[in-house]
């Protein structure tokens, strides 16, 4: 199991938002997988989601730090 948080992070992306998170400088990236991070550990309403599918969660998380980013 990889434990880089920005190679999770970069994983959980749809193609399309990880080709454009691939470009950003590293700094950037790895700002983008805490706040990631912080979003899993922290959004309560996740919480059915991620017991049910914790790929999803990671998945709607992932794209959500990037709108919030970009």
């Amino acid at each position: 199991m990889e434990t880089d948080p920005v190679h999770r992070f970069v994983h959980a992306l749809s193609p399309a938002s990880r080709d454009q998170v691939q470009q950003l400088p590293q700094e950037q990236r790895e700002r983008m997988a805490a706040a990631w991070e912080r979003h899993l550990n922290d959004d309560t309403d996740l919480l059915s989601v991620s017991e049910l599918d914790p790929a999803a969660a990671e998945h709607e998380v992932a794209e959500r730090v990037v709108r919030e980013n970009l």
